[in-house]
């Protein structure tokens, strides 16, 4: 499934992605802000190809304009709950695009997507101290719901305090 908004385009990723998702990637401010290692080697974006990036509704976020890729947003709906209804958001733009909107106009396109899906709560977590996170979830709509301390993310060896904001599409 392919997304258009406004300035974007939002598409499944591609082994093709790989050159692209390693430069944005390898720079450790954006691991640090989602939880995983800054990408060493090329092989690292092949290997997140094969897998969670190759997850139903993960898209890869290009430039309608040119087709750059500038980031990821991806939508994981939790087959645990009863008629699978609630749905997290993950997503992260390029440090070189930082600043744009680009993560809220991908983020109401995914919240489209959400509803056509049937999803009635989206869950968006973001660390402490990452204000671009809180003011994107604010801008969509999330309400804030809770904090965890001391969440271990091992692939970075650090524990965080995650915020957790909700949004209920049923109200809409």
């Amino acid at each position: 499934m392919i997304i258009h908004t406004q300035r974007l385009c939002l598409r499944p990723w591609s082994d093709a992605d790989a050159p692209a998702l390693f430069e944005l990637a390898r720079d450790p401010r954006i691991g640090m802000l989602c939880g995983w290692k800054p990408y060493e080697r090329i092989d690292d974006a092949h290997e997140a190809l094969s897998t969670f990036l190759a997850a139903p509704d993960s898209y890869a976020v290009t430039l309608s304009s040119t087709g750059e890729l500038v980031g990821s947003i991806a939508l994981r709906i939790d087959t645990d709950s009863p008629e699978a209804t609630v749905a997290d958001i993950g997503y992260w733009i390029g440090a070189p695009y930082w600043g744009n909107g680009y993560a809220s106009e991908a983020g109401r396109a995914i919240i489209e997507r959400a509803r056509e899906l049937g999803v009635e709560t989206i869950i968006l977590k973001y660390f402490d101290g990452n204000d671009a996170s809180r003011r994107v979830s604010e801008k969509l709509g999330f309400t804030w719901r809770s904090r965890e301390e001391g969440v271990e993310y091992p692939l970075i060896g650090k524990h965080l305090t995650v915020h957790c904001t909700e949004l209920a599409l049923a109200a809409h």
